[in-house]
């Protein structure tokens, strides 16, 4: 470990990229949302309305034969904790499946027991941002000509449908804008030797670790953004 920071250091110092902090930032892209007044009227009658998520994986910007389950149970799990009763997505797909050429809507709210359908029609993790710019320690804007840096955001898109009415109730599209916030791409020299002398402590110390999948996060907050849009 002193070995790997001994060797960052002398590295930076070779390549100065070292000599001062350098941060990137980006303006958080605005959400797309197309809600309608009778979706807004039953959420006012109905605090706990029945719902079932359905997933249009043939929409999804998602890597070949990747189980994305922990993302749709993150959104039901969200959907639970903000007062919908969460219908079975796999019995709800074999009640549409027996009768897939001729769905009447009245019938299948009456064996499904389900008041909206929420559609998830498209999930992009891999939205590409870029920019010429980095903000200096001061937080003074500057500008690299011939160069762009790149990070990547992501995006999801839902659409709701009252079965009883067969209605299309809204489309709602949240966006995650990385660095919002600032990310740190390059260190000066002093940060580092600082950062190397807190590591130490924390080795002495003893510490424990948890990596946060930012997708997840980012799908939770969509979810519960989504509920707070759908009933305003």
């Amino acid at each position: 470990m002193k070995k790997t920071y001994y060797l960052l250091a002398i590295s930076c110092l070779i390549l100065t990229n070292c000599a001062s902090t350098k941060t990137l930032k980006f303006s958080q892209k605005a959400d797309d949302i197309v809600r309608t007044e009778p979706l807004k009227v039953f959420l006012n009658e109905n605090k706990n309305p029945k719902v079932v998520l359905r997933v249009n994986e043939s929409s999804m910007n998602v890597t070949e034969g990747e189980n994305n389950d922990y993302l749709f149970n993150a959104i039901e799990n969200q959907l639970l904790a903000s007062g919908f009763v969460v219908r079975d997505r796999q019995l709800f797909n074999q009640i549409i499946g027996n009768d897939e050429n001729n769905i009447d809507y009245k019938q299948l709210k009456e064996k499904s027991d389900t008041d909206l359908i929420i559609e998830l029609t498209k999930l992009n993790p891999q939205v590409m941002y870029e920019t010429n710019k980095y903000y200096d320690q001061k937080n003074r804007e500057r500008i690299v000509p011939s160069y762009s840096y790149q990070k990547y955001g992501a995006s999801v898109e839902f659409k709701v449908v009252m079965i009883r009415s067969n209605e299309f109730a809204g489309v709602y599209k949240f966006n995650y804008t990385p660095c919002v916030d600032g990310c740190i791409i390059s260190k000066s020299m002093s940060e580092l030797q600082r950062e190397r002398k807190n590591k130490m402590k924390e080795e002495e110390k003893g510490y424990e670790g948890v990596e946060r999948n930012e997708l997840e996060i980012f799908i939770k907050n969509a979810t519960e953004k989504l509920v707070t849009e759908m009933r305003k």
